[in-house]
């Protein structure tokens, strides 16, 4: 699964919400509420030909509530339903369809496999899926972008691992050996640009301006070669953390990123003290930065809450936050760096969320109650093509933000 997929997918219990209809008119507030997450659910796509598509799938089976009737074995029952829309606004069906199954415990770990969809070229198309745990009627489900609009498009190709199946995520990890599935057969060479960022700063508050450094942090890029053959590539691992780009012949972008070590746990102190950034005043974050990084990260949680255990408390909600953010809002950035991230981090997940083909609005509060608010991010096109959700700032969010970073400095 390619970089584009993670931006726009993530998992959302959908209990209230019509899967009929336009899908910009859709409440999707679940996609991010954590505890409708299923850690290790995936989804990637991957065109066939000019008119179908795998939709590859895989979930943990641990995360099925296993029931037992007098006399067999416990069994888990489980459906994926899907519907492909011709973007965000129509609201035209174009195709849907199921997937049903059944476990007695005679797997464990992983379950995958996939579906065929059928989408024609010549559209860009969303898809709607969704994993219901039968027994218990929990559902969970993503929206996909699919485009199909040009030929030799990012969906016409794939991520693998070494035996060729769909890798599932868009990040790669330090020595990862890895495969790329090209929908057309060909015998070449594919040029990237592995794009090196000096410096990736995290988002500033909703009411001050980035800089323009900060917007387009300094990069340097140098070639990385991936040979194929026929229509698989050569074993390949990235040199180093960046993103690796590819022009494609229709004006699209191929991308991949790899990420620090750990990615997208926080993976290291060095990591806590850097997060702490949203929540801190200017002295304080400097004062962090000239010390040790995990006594920094101790003497801050400590200082705010006064006791260890309570400290305890506040980092596991913080970091989980950190954590949830990198899984769903990460693009050519950690996804807690960006506008995304950094207000779900700080005021949690909001109420009411509508998305379009441009727009995400986010409310916090009662609907038509004076003291909700409201965030909007625009798709924007950033470094290599790559596509994230930039925030419409406002002076207005100056008493909403302080409110809540007091919150968690209580």
């Amino acid at each position: 699964m390619l970089l584009y997929l993670m931006m726009i997918a993530a998992t959302v219990g959908f209990a209230g919400c019509s899967a009929t209809g336009k899908l910009a008119t859709q409440n999707i507030a679940g996609f991010y509420k954590p505890d409708l997450h299923i850690e290790g659910l995936s989804y990637s796509v991957f065109n066939l030909d000019d008119s179908l598509t795998n939709l590859y799938f895989r979930f943990p089976l641990s995360e099925l509530k296993y029931q037992q009737i007098a006399g067999s074995k416990p069994f888990a029952r489980y459906r994926i339903d899907y519907q492909l829309y011709d973007g965000y606004e129509k609201g035209v069906l174009m195709d849907s369809g199921s997937y049903r199954g059944v476990d007695s415990l005679l797997f464990s770990g992983l379950f995958e496999d996939s579906i065929i969809i059928k989408a024609g070229t010549g559209k860009n198309y969303i898809i709607q899926v969704v994993l219901t745990d039968i027994n218990t009627s929990n559902s969970h489900g993503q929206y996909i972008n699919l485009p199909k609009l040009l030929h030799n498009g990012p969906a016409d190709y794939i991520l693998t691992d070494l035996n060729n199946k769909p890798l599932m995520r868009s990040f790669l990890r330090r020595n990862e050996k890895v495969r790329i599935r090209a929908r057309f057969p060909q015998d070449s060479v594919i040029r990237f640009n592995h794009y090196v960022f000096n410096e990736q700063v995290a988002a500033t508050a909703p009411f001050i301006y980035p800089l323009d450094s900060q917007d387009n942090p300094e990069v340097y890029a140098k070639p990385y070669e991936i040979f194929f053959r026929n229509n698989i590539s050569d074993p390949f691992q990235p040199e180093g953390e960046g993103l690796y780009v590819d022009r494609l012949t229709n004006g699209k972008n191929l991308l991949f990123c790899r990420f620090y070590d750990g990615f997208p746990e926080i993976g290291s102190v060095i990591k806590m003290r850097e997060a702490i950034r949203f929540i801190s005043t200017d002295e304080e974050y400097k004062k962090m930065l000239g010390q040790p990084p995990r006594q920094a990260v101790d003497d801050f949680w400590i200082g705010l809450t006064g006791n260890p255990e309570r400290a305890l408390s506040q980092i596991k909600r913080y970091y989980g936050r950190v954590e949830f953010a990198n899984e769903l809002f990460s693009s050519v950035i950690e996804g807690w760096k960006s506008d995304r991230g950094m207000i779900f981090i700080v005021f949690g997940s909001p109420s009411i969320v509508y998305r379009n083909s441009g727009v995400e609005e986010w409310t916090y509060g009662e609907p038509g109650s004076p003291l909700s608010f409201r965030f909007y991010f625009h798709k924007t096109v950033t470094i290599g093509g790559a596509e994230d959700y930039v925030l419409s700032r406002s002076e207005d969010y100056r008493r909403p933000w302080h409110l809540a970073v007091s919150n968690w400095r209580r």
